[in-house]
């Protein structure tokens, strides 16, 4: 962990985004973390507005979302462009954004952040990872992590407070099961009014973000402003998040080989993640994979790989030594990062062969 006797003073940037669309906050993160050269931190602190869902970009809103409660409750919904679960975006919801030059001396900012935040809250059981931030065993924060070669970026979603009925009327609409899903919800997620043991405001958090950057980790913030080119860049990626060009690929697959299966050529298969679900539609032909489908609440970054690695899959004899050796070369050369192994796609394919 940086500590504050070990280091310089260093710059930093700060933007603060307050009554902001999770959208807009997310678009501007993506379009700071393309910038070609990043000089020093910049720390984006976004206090949402309005009501939102959004999925995954590998979700199928069909499959994963209850499309009719939230027709009922009057919200809408859009796809991320990573990947990951169904999200809730009420106005309890905060977003810290923290993108680093990739630096050996940045490289500790963000575990440091989050561990310091904690600690002078007097929270003592946590855990900071770059899917999430745990404490007491539950998700506090839920996290989207970016690794380029020249920066490095997290996008931190906390809940002032959670709504554990709402979030769980999102994937069933019959009552009991709501209920059920809201006693695990309560089992599996935390919010910050919880961990802190009191009732804390998006002003009173992000005061005490900026107080550990600057006490702690020694850095002078100053204010950012969007040039031109991030504006574009941003504009960009709303148009994107209207139409996700990722997340109408999967479907169209998905829907494809799903409403095309016949006996014995198309097999469906699914796994539980320890961070997400994975489902698989593959078509066989001649023993080898013709077709496969792959869609679900998982991470899998870069996320426009997905469909390289479907299509590398494709044409390969079921064949349980192949496969171990090419999707392990795959996620090696792509350097990919997903919720699910190597193993875990082997397994599900060998099924179809009767585990070959």
């Amino acid at each position: 962990m940086i500590s504050s006797g070990s280091r310089p003073i260093l710059k930093a940037r700060l933007l603060t985004l307050v009554d902001r669309s999770i959208e807009d906050a997310l678009s501007i993160f993506e379009a700071l973390s393309r910038r070609e050269r990043l000089e020093s931190p910049i720390i984006i602190l976004h206090e949402n507005k309005g009501k939102r869902v959004s999925l995954g970009c590998f979700q199928i809103a069909d499959e994963d979302l209850a499309l009719g409660y939230l027709r009922k409750k009057g919200l809408d919904y859009f796809f991320r462009l990573h990947g990951g679960d169904i999200i809730l975006h009420d106005e309890n919801q905060i977003g810290i954004g923290l993108i680093v030059p990739n630096d050996e001396k940045y490289m500790e900012t963000y575990a440091s952040l989050m561990s310091l935040l904690m600690e002078k809250n007097g929270v003592k059981n946590f855990q900071i990872t770059n899917d999430y931030i745990i404490c007491f065993n539950k998700v506090l924060g839920e996290v989207t992590y970016l690794e380029k070669e020249s920066l490095l970026g997290w996008f931190v979603i906390f809940y002032l407070k959670r709504s554990y009925e709402e979030i769980a009327g999102l994937k069933s609409i019959k009552g009991q099961l709501i209920k059920e899903r809201v006693n695990k919800l309560r089992e599996s997620c935390i919010g910050l009014d919880q961990v802190f043991k009191k009732q804390v405001s998006a002003k009173q958090f992000f005061e005490m973000i900026k107080e550990v950057l600057t006490e702690e980790l020694n850095f002078e913030l100053s204010a950012l402003r969007l040039g031109l080119s991030d504006k574009k860049v941003m504009w960009k990626n709303r148009e994107m998040l209207k139409k996700n060009s990722i997340s109408e690929r999967v479907r169209l697959k998905y829907l494809q080989l799903k409403h095309s299966a016949t006996p014995k050529e198309t097999f469906f298969f699914s796994k539980r993640l320890m961070n997400g679900f994975l489902r698989m539609w593959i078509k066989v032909k001649d023993n080898s994979l013709d077709k496969i489908s792959l869609s679900g609440s998982f991470l899998f970054e870069p996320p426009e790989k997905l469909q390289d690695f479907e299509k590398m899959l494709e044409g390969k004899p079921l064949e349980e030594s192949v496969l171990t050796e090419k999707v392990a070369e795959f996620f090696i050369n792509e350097k990919i990062k997903a919720s699910f192994t190597p193993f875990d796609i082997v397994e599900l394919l060998c099924k179809a062969s009767g585990g070959q």
